[in-house]
């Protein structure tokens, strides 16, 4: 698939959501290359949860090393499969949040976790995940992949609802 405004807006959508998700729970990623990603250890966990809606469609893949899926969880180690799914639930309901301002809107499946090393999709593309270095050691990625209708565009992002709860603010249980 050629590149176009709507896949540079997502891939901006998704960066900008995976670092404020991960900067909410006091763990500051970088954006570093792919190739890094080796370098700082397996990737340990990763949460996969798919979407879906009139146009677009896709599975969102979220995969960590040890340290920022360790520094980032309020829960206890032997929980830290439970915290991976909820991180890419979170990840994917940002993103969500951000379509929607610009007129795409999707639903979400349910996060499943899988473990492993040399964690990878199989796209149907070469696609490489957005990879971001931890501030304490490790790394992050995710892969967002992606169909959509011919002729799909992410319209202009609507004006910020002042009244809107900011993500991160609310926690529902």
């Amino acid at each position: 698939m050629p590149i176009n405004s709507s896949d540079s807006i997502l891939t901006e959508i998704i960066t900008d959501a995976c670092l404020r998700l991960f900067d909410d729970y006091r763990v500051v990623l970088t954006p570093c290359a792919p190739a890094d990603v080796g370098r700082g250890g397996e990737l340990l966990l990763c949460g996969v949860i798919g979407f879906t809606g009139d146009q677009l469609r896709g599975t969102l893949m979220l995969a960590t090393t040890a340290e920022p899926l360790g520094d980032s969880s309020p829960v206890g180690p032997s929980q830290l499969r439970a915290w991976i799914a909820e991180l890419a639930n979170q990840l994917l309901g940002r993103i969500k949040n951000r379509l929607s301002a610009h007129g795409a809107s999707i639903y979400l499946s349910t996060p499943v976790v899988l473990q492993g090393q040399h964690l990878a999709p199989m796209p149907r593309t070469n696609l490489l995940p957005l990879a971001f270095a931890g501030s304490s050691g490790g790394h992050v990625c995710v892969w967002v992949e992606t169909e959509h209708e011919d002729g799909f565009v992410l319209a202009p992002a609507a004006a910020h609802d002042p009244g809107a709860i900011a993500e991160g603010e609310l926690m529902m249980f």
